[in-house]
């Protein structure tokens, strides 16, 4: 009885020691301490989807192009939430392979270290970090499923590649680093989602050295932030995570003497989701936004389905009804209600 109680406790210590250093987790002050929090803004100072990017050198943050695509305007929320630094624009960008390199003038943030993501095979271990409040950074534990190339098909990592995971991306995640069991980044995170089933992607971080091998361009702004290619995530395939909640039928109420308003959020996640941060942005017939409203719904929207809104807006109509000419329902985040 002593000898199987000892081989029982042998076993069960030797394996929780394997299982413990193969799932280390990720030194803190490596990539966790390189992921920033981006907060962008539009040419009309209004916020944009969050997302996350992390520090490759002094000067540059890597990020999905997505993350920053229609903005002119910018900061990088360091871990921790105290430091805060002005994005002065775009240096490169890969719009198929869904990248972007930003600039920001002397960061106090210490670099990641990256490696070949090449070597990585199915089953290896990798963890996702995200810095979803710019307050402390998050990492979840995945393994790697697989490679795809841009039509979903399976295969060996080569040209249009995306290494499929099984860690989870936060809505706010996308851009964010993803670190191999020693600590060095791989790749660059992405959600997408197929029918609805939300997929997790890494972006192999050979595309990233392509663009910061590209020589920086001779002035540094926001002015090509605007998407002019299709990217490998928006094909027939799969769309970005982002557009997987979406508001639309704005309507005013039927009183022409108010200013009351109601608009319908679609899930086409096969998940539902909850909290949904939204701006509603009114313009008028020259396109100039004339109002803005931040709203949170927190009902929680079943998958596949929609709610309306509750009334919204103001009992005065005032000038915004009279003069809107139309309205944009521009989806902030959301969470994904388990």
């Amino acid at each position: 009885m002593k000898i199987k109680l000892f081989i029982i406790l042998f076993f069960t210590l030797f394996a929780a020691d394997s299982f413990a250093q193969y799932i280390k987790p990720v030194a803190p002050g490596t990539a966790r301490g390189s992921t920033v929090l981006l907060l962008m803004r539009d040419k009309f100072d209004n916020p944009l989807p969050m997302g996350n990017g992390f520090v490759v050198d002094k000067n540059h943050i890597v990020t999905n192009f997505h993350v920053i695509e229609n903005s002119a305007a910018g900061i990088a929320v360091g871990n921790g939430g105290n430091n805060r630094y002005i994005i002065t624009g775009m240096v490169n960008k890969d719009e198929k392979h869904d990248l972007a390199i930003l600039y920001v003038e002397d960061m106090d943030i210490n670099p990641v270290s990256y490696t070949d993501s090449l070597v990585l095979e199915p089953g290896d271990p990798v963890y996702a970090i995200s810095n979803p409040k710019g307050i402390e950074a998050a990492t979840d534990l995945g393994i790697v499923n697989g490679i795809v190339n841009f039509k979903g098909i399976p295969g060996a990592i080569k040209k249009d590649s995306l290494i499929q995971m099984t860690a989870n991306i936060q809505q706010v995640g996308n851009g964010g680093p993803v670190v191999d069991n020693n600590g060095k980044v791989i790749g660059v995170a992405v959600s997408t989602n197929k029918k609805g089933i939300p997929f997790n992607f890494i972006i192999p971080f050979s595309y990233v050295q392509k663009l910061l091998d590209k020589p920086p361009p001779k002035t540094i702004s926001y002015a090509k932030t605007k998407r002019s290619k299709s990217s490998l995530l928006s094909s027939d395939w799969s769309q970005l995570l982002r557009e997987a909640v979406i508001g639309i039928s704005f309507k005013f109420d039927s009183n022409p003497n108010t200013g009351f308003y109601y608009f319908s959020i679609q899930n086409n996640l096969n998940k539902p989701v909850k909290n949904i941060k939204c701006l509603v942005i009114f313009y008028n017939s020259t396109e100039f936004p004339i109002e803005t409203e931040a709203i949170t719904i927190s009902r929680t929207i079943m998958p596949k389905l929609g709610i309306r809104t509750d009334v919204l807006g103001r009992p005065r109509r005032t000038e915004v009804r009279d003069l809107t000419f139309w309205t944009e329902i521009r989806i902030l985040g959301f969470e994904i209600a388990e």
